[in-house]
C-alpha cells in the first residue's frame, strides 16, 4: 500500500513538473536576467499585442515621434516567404503600434485607387510599381515565426534603420492547432518560386 502511494505521489509530481515545462506560469529566469516568459495563455491577437507592448516598453529611445514601419513577419527557415499567419501578425502589429501612440507608415499604399468591378476599390498592393514612394523610417519592426510539432514560435524585433542594431525584442509561443489554417496559406512566396511551383503541377 505504501509503495502504491509513493508511486502515485511520484507520478503526480512528475506530471506537475512536465506541465511546468510546457507552460511555465511565471517569468523566464536565468542566472543573469529576468523577463516575461513567452509562454502565456491567449489568442494570436492578445499575444501579439502583448509582445508589441513589451517591445516598445523596452525601447525608451523610440518615442511616439520616431517614424516606424512594420515589415512582414517571415518564415524562420525561408526569410523571403511568409503566409497568411505572417501577414495577419504584421497587420496586428501595425494596429497595436498606432494604438500605443507611435507613428507608423503603411508600406503597401497604392499611389492611386484600383477599381475592380465586382470586387471593390483597393488602396493596398504589393506591386512595387503601383505604390507610393517608400516612407523614411528610423526603426523597423520585423520578425520570424517557426512551427514545432505542436507549438508555434513567434519572435518580433525592433531594429534601427540606420545600423541594423536590434533595439528590443519580444517572443511568444502558442498552440500550433490554433493557427494551423493560417500557417498553411502561403501567399507571399517570391514570384520565381510561385512560377516554378505552377510549372511542376
Amino acid at each position: 500500500m505504501k509503495n502504491t502511494i509513493r508511486r502515485c505521489a511520484f507520478v503526480g509530481s512528475l506530471s506537475l513538473a512536465l506541465a511546468g515545462c510546457v507552460d511555465p506560469p511565471g517569468p523566464a529566469t536565468s542566472s543573469i536576467t529576468e523577463g516575461p516568459s513567452p509562454y502565456m495563455r491567449g489568442g494570436l491577437g492578445s499575444l501579439t499585442y502583448r509582445a508589441v507592448d513589451l517591445m516598445l516598453a523596452s525601447a525608451p529611445s523610440v518615442t511616439t515621434d520616431t517614424p516606424l514601419i512594420v515589415a512582414s513577419i517571415s518564415d524562420a527557415q525561408h526569410l523571403e516567404t511568409s503566409s497568411a499567419l505572417g501577414n495577419i501578425v504584421s497587420d496586428m502589429i501595425r494596429t497595436r503600434v498606432v494604438q500605443d501612440g507611435h507613428s507608423a507608415s503603411e508600406l503597401r499604399l497604392r499611389s492611386a485607387i484600383n477599381f475592380n468591378r465586382g470586387e471593390g476599390e483597393f488602396l493596398l498592393s504589393r506591386n512595387r510599381h503601383a505604390l507610393m514612394p517608400a516612407p523614411s523610417a528610423a526603426a523597423i519592426v520585423t520578425g520570424t515565426y517557426a512551427a514545432g510539432s505542436d507549438t508555434l514560435y513567434v519572435r518580433l524585433k525592433l531594429v534601427s534603420a540606420s545600423d541594423a542594431h536590434i533595439i528590443s525584442a519580444a517572443d511568444f509561443v502558442m498552440p500550433l492547432r490554433d493557427v494551423w489554417a493560417l500557417l498553411t496559406t502561403r501567399d507571399l512566396a517570391p514570384v520565381g518560386l510561385r512560377s516554378q511551383s505552377r510549372r511542376r503541377h
